[in-house]
């Protein structure tokens, strides 16, 4: 297979690969703060060391490439506004884990949905059997989103992190396979024939 984060297109959304500046304008805040724990939302600036770093020698996408990765970044009229990230989870399995996250200045506007149901579909026309993907169970817009697009629960990992509270909370995994994939969206799996 080859690993190359390809452009794909929606009818108001271009997923491609980014530069350090679209990676840094996405992951402005850090994320880890936006989950709406102890139902408070923390909108604090991200040290970005780490995102330059990964850019610092110029091959971010080779090194990408080189870990079975694909790395989106979702513009919005040339305004970088959310990353998709996929990894494998093994050679073996046909499975694929899905990470992603957009700014907050672009919540509700169902960008995200499309931009996932773009990619997912892609990842499906690879020959991915199944994608996985997790959120803590403070994140109700992630647990909404994968709804909508079928994710079903797969697992809880209990008390996988602590608030700033001291609270415990759960992580959900959840999973979309190929075939719950086609017959939510109602197209057709296309086999060669081989007469």
């Amino acid at each position: 297979m080859n690993y190359e984060t390809v452009t794909l297109k929606t009818n108001r959304l271009i997923m491609k690969k980014g530069e350090k500046q679209d990676f840094l304008k996405v992951y402005e805040y850090d994320f880890s703060k936006l989950k709406n724990i102890d139902n408070e939302n923390f909108f604090i600036k991200q040290d970005q060391t780490k995102i330059n770093k990964l850019f610092e020698k110029g091959n971010y996408y080779k090194k990408a490439k080189k870990a079975h990765m694909f790395d989106w970044i979702v513009y919005l009229d040339n305004d970088a506004i959310a990353n998709i990230l996929t990894s494998e989870r093994s050679d073996k399995e046909k499975t694929v884990e899905l990470e992603f996250n957009m700014h907050p200045s672009y919540w509700g506007y169902g960008y995200m949905l499309e931009s996932l149901a773009c990619v997912l579909e892609y990842l499906f026309s690879l020959g991915y059997d199944e994608v996985i993907c997790t959120y803590l169970e403070c994140n109700v817009r992630a647990k909404n989103l994968l709804g909508k697009l079928g994710f079903k629960a797969h697992m809880i990992i209990e008390d996988d992190f602590k608030s700033p509270k001291g609270n415990m909370l759960d992580e959900y995994e959840v999973i979309l396979t190929k075939d719950d994939w086609f017959s939510k969206t109602g197209k057709l799996i296309k086999v060669s024939s081989s007469l």
